[in-house]
């Protein structure tokens, strides 16, 4: 392997690690579901090896293709995003012979079984809604999730039904939802931010969908430096590593986790502009062993939203996107109603503003296109 050897990124979308990237200076080769427009201007080479079935990684793909373009003999190491919180086998097989920068695949399956991770939270003294592998007698008031599910699409509303094999369930509890972006080392974890989200109603069906977030969110005192201190003990306890999420709710002071992302997510480009080599780098620092002494100033606080399709489109050689927009799909591409067509970008004083202004900007993306098939997520 040469010094200018790219890195493999794999992930539903690998756009953002592909920009972070090339502000510090690393080529990339991403294979994500997309192959988006502004994703193949940032790298040295982009494929979509998505099923033609379902919105998932296509296994032969992803492997075929990461053997053409990055072989293990000729790449810097492996990156990986979301998609593989479920298919941990497919991560394994991935990362043979590639050095990897990020959580070994056995941390992500520990952090995302629910049989594994709870009680860990329990033992460490760190709050969460009570959770149960068996379905309670009385489902009112409790959700429904899948082990290894991500952006929200895994969790239901429990009902009189069984749900299928991998499914846990957790009390409905009412907060504010939160995440916190952190970096690990293995040994203890520091906090780049935290964010207010939110959800999309796009489809009635997915009511805790993943729609949005907005960077830069100040907590009580209090429950910061529990925050700060709680994740000390579960990265200790985990050996995460990395750049790394957790959800939580926020009531009254009070907070609670809600579930762990053990990879980058997409609130890390929230903060990716105050750090000058972008925190792509920090990412293979931190997996290295070392994190920041300081943590940069922010310049602003900035928010993201997903625009979903609302109606069956397709792009128009025409149609321009505003410059606000990310994710740019090619010319051509046909969208399902639900399917995500891209993200929408926003930066102001304070995250309030910065929610106000993406909300905006989603309905006038949504005014812009005929027939109004972008969904505004709320």
């Amino acid at each position: 392997m040469n010094d200018f050897a790219p890195y493999l990124v794999a992930g539903v979308t690998g756009r953002a690690l592909a920009a972070s990237a090339a502000r510090g200076g690393h080529r990339v080769i991403v294979l994500d579901y997309f192959a988006d427009r502004d994703c193949a201007s940032q790298a040295v080479a982009s494929r979509a090896v998505v099923s033609r079935k379902a919105l998932r990684f296509d296994r032969n793909a992803l492997l075929a293709a990461a053997d053409a373009l990055a072989p293990a003999d000729r790449s810097a190491g492996l990156v990986y995003g979301s998609g593989f919180e479920g298919r941990i086998t497919l991560l394994r097989r991935l990362a043979r012979g590639r050095r990897l920068f990020g959580n070994d695949p056995d941390v992500v399956r520990a952090v995302k079984d629910p049989s594994l991770i709870f009680p860990l939270l329990d033992r460490l003294g760190i709050a969460h809604p009570e959770t149960r592998l068996a379905r309670p007698s009385k489902p009112a008031g409790w959700l429904v999730k899948r082990t290894g599910g991500a952006g929200g699409v895994h969790v239901r509303r429990a009902g009189p039904n069984h749900p299928g094999p991998g499914s846990y369930f957790q009390r409905f509890q009412p907060g504010i939802p939160l995440s916190v972006l952190f970096l690990a080392n293995g040994d203890r974890a520091c906090v780049l931010g935290v964010n207010r989200q939110w959800t999309t109603t796009v489809r009635a069906e997915l009511p805790y969908q993943f729609g949005g977030a907005a960077g830069g969110v100040s907590l009580p005192r209090r429950a910061a430096l529990e925050i700060s201190s709680s994740l000390d003990r579960l990265v200790a306890a985990t050996g995460l590593v990395g750049l790394n999420g957790l959800d939580f709710l926020l009531q009254r002071g009070a907070w609670s986790v809600l579930e762990i992302n053990p990879r980058p997510t997409s609130t890390a480009e929230l903060y990716d502009p105050d750090y000058p080599r972008g925190l792509f780098e920090w990412h293979l620092r931190a997996c290295e062993g070392e994190l920041p002494s300081r943590l940069p100033r922010l310049r602003a606080c900035r928010a993201l939203a997903v625009a979903h399709a609302a109606l069956p489109w397709r792009v128009a050689a025409e149609f321009t996107f505003p410059r606000w927009c990310r994710d740019l799909p090619r010319t051509g591409t046909g969208f399902a109603p639900g399917d995500p067509v891209c993200t929408v970008h926003a930066v102001a004083a304070d995250p309030r503003r910065a929610a106000a202004l993406v909300r905006r900007r989603l309905a006038r993306l949504r005014r812009m296109v005929s027939g109004t098939p972008i969904a505004v997520s709320a």
